[in-house]
């Protein structure tokens, strides 16, 4: 009983200092940028800030965007490691490896996408709908990451399987209604692209995620 008490101290700590990384970042990026912000907190139920900053120069390439690139990685990283402890992966490792092996594989995850959908999009001479797709996912993602971090945190902080599962339903809920939201609000630019569009969901939405998945229970 010692042994397993240690370890949920330890865990709440390290994982307070993440959780303190990925508020700070958010923050940064409000005060920096408190329009911008704004806009993408409201992507929910608004696309204003897909038609104010799609056709920013640069597109991608630009400290909003880098920082909340290391905001999605932090918060997946972190969702992944609230599923798998759920199902004892951690058995044989303690909790904080796993999370920093789960966290190496999805930044190479996320590196390995990017360079894929840039090679694909170099092929099919598609690279600007391939940006344009890349600024969806990433702002998609940004806003799903603020809005799944509080629960997050109430997850570490009250040790409830029940509460992780719910944590986990819901994000995969958010998940999946701003996939759909990002098709209906893009249906024009979807379907006049259909088979690159196909094409880009095979090979970078569906099959990385079960390469990462069997990596990291490796």
């Amino acid at each position: 009983m010692n042994e397993v008490t240690e370890r949920i101290l330890i865990s709440k700590d390290w994982i307070t200092i993440i959780l303190l990384i990925v508020i700070a970042l958010i923050i940064f990026n409000k005060i920096r940028h408190p329009i911008k912000f704004n806009k993408l907190q409201s992507l929910l139920y608004n696309s204003g800030y897909i038609n104010s900053y799609s056709k920013s120069t640069p597109l991608l390439i630009n400290v909003f965007n880098i920082t909340f690139v290391a905001i999605v990685i932090i918060v997946i990283s972190l969702l992944i490691f609230a599923a798998f402890m759920q199902k004892d992966f951690a058995q044989n490792i303690s909790d904080i490896m796993l999370f920093f092996k789960i966290l190496i594989y999805v930044f190479i995850f996320i590196i390995a996408r990017f360079i894929v959908g840039f090679l694909l999009a170099v092929l099919f001479e598609k690279e600007k709908e391939q940006q344009y797709f890349t600024f969806l996912k990433l702002s998609y993602l940004s806003n799903f990451s603020i809005l799944i971090l509080p629960l997050l945190i109430i997850n570490f902080y009250i040790n409830s399987t029940l509460f992780s599962m719910l944590l986990l339903i819901i994000a995969g809920l958010l998940l999946l209604y701003l996939f759909v939201l990002q098709i209906k609000n893009n249906q024009k630019f979807v379907f006049s692209n259909m088979f690159y569009f196909i094409l880009y969901l095979c090979a970078l939405e569906i099959a990385p995620y079960v390469i990462v998945y069997k990596l990291i229970i490796i």
